[in-house]
């Protein structure tokens, strides 16, 4: 059996779903598929025509739906509602996540103007004629995609791709190769839509901003051993210095996560005898997913770190950009210090 790989548009608002959609960039591929298309863009049609190549050159197509309608276009329809008009005019596979109850997500997630609730109400009534998955919360989320988009796929077949060794005929590998050549072109073009976005971006915390990570651990106490939900708080410069040597070179998502969760260990302790006040050890730190996935875009809108396709590898890559090289050397280059001569 070939096995293949598929291309899918993630369109969705960008301030209410920053966490959802990073936890989608996780979980696709594992699912066989390359996601695109997941940051936010610039209000105004320069990058309309983009938009539209990206889900012509897409397979499936996934509308990530919380409670906001995003930013409008000048026709006063939403970039969100146009690449969904779009995609269905071009008959993709469509699923959508829809949430359940948008209107008990917290104050900052909402529409703020009549005019937006309006609209987000006739675009949500619009995408419920058809079929869609519901979901309240990351869990349900994550349990959605694992189960409606391969159902999908088994239901509208695509193209896809897959590798050279899968086929019998040679003479595609030179279109193999053009295709991985594109996917690089994509993720390239992706890095350069977000890097523009930074600027847009009001003031992001950073370095000795103190961040809240939610992990679990096992925590230790008169001969038990128990697993303890924690919260601590680390500034993002000691954060970014917990895996920044070892993204000189492209590196796995799977070191990043276990480095971070190395120099979370460090501090740990001291938070869990807060919760467990007779615990004297405790190991194997884990990192809630929707905090590693906050780390991960702050970090990138920061301009620090920046994705890095590996052909063959359907594994998420990170390495560190230019930009990221000079703020680890700053933080952990040695300066001379002054000496005062003898009179």
């Amino acid at each position: 059996m070939i096995d293949k790989r598929y291309q899918v548009f993630i369109s969705s608002t960008y301030a209410d779903l920053q966490e959802e959609r990073a936890l989608l960039m996780q979980v696709l591929p594992s699912l066989g598929c390359l996601p695109v298309g997941m940051d936010a863009h610039p209000a105004g049609g320069m990058t309309l025509s983009l938009i539209k190549k990206m889900i012509d050159d897409c397979d499936y197509y996934i509308a990530l739906v919380g409670s906001r309608y995003g930013t409008l276009s000048p026709s006063g329809v939403s970039y969100t509602h146009m690449e969904y008009v779009y995609a269905s005019t071009k008959q993709k596979p469509i699923l959508i996540l829809m949430h359940d109850a948008p209107e008990r997500r917290p104050v900052e997630f909402q529409e703020r103007t009549i005019e937006g609730k309006l609209k987000f109400n006739d675009f949500r009534n619009l995408l419920t004629r058809g079929a869609n998955t519901r979901w309240n919360d990351a869990k349900e989320l994550e349990y959605a995609v694992r189960s409606a988009l391969p159902s999908l796929i088994d239901a509208k077949p695509a193209s896809g791709w897959v590798r050279a060794t899968s086929l019998a005929n040679p003479d595609t590998e030179k279109e193999l190769l053009a295709l991985r050549e594109r996917v690089m072109q994509l993720e390239q073009e992706r890095e350069h839509m977000l890097s523009r976005q930074i600027q847009l971006i009001t003031p992001l915390a950073q370095g000795l901003d103190k961040v809240e990570l939610s992990y679990r651990c096992k925590a230790y106490a008169l001969g038990n051993c128990e697993d303890v939900p924690v919260k601590s708080f680390l500034s993002w410069n000691d954060l970014f210095l917990s895996f920044a040597p070892y993204l000189s070179q492209m590196q796995s998502e799977d070191l990043m996560l276990a480095k971070i969760n190395e120099k979370v260990q460090e501090i740990a302790l001291a938070d869990v005898q807060k919760l467990r006040p007779k615990a004297h050890a405790v190991t194997d730190v884990q990192l809630a997913p929707f905090t590693f996935n906050t780390i991960k875009v702050q970090f990138r809108t920061l301009g620090l770190i920046r994705r890095q396709p590996k052909p063959g590898d359907n594994r998420q890559w990170w390495q560190l950009t230019s930009q990221g090289e000079q703020q680890m050397a700053s933080l952990l280059v040695v300066r001379k210090t002054r000496t005062v001569q003898a009179s």
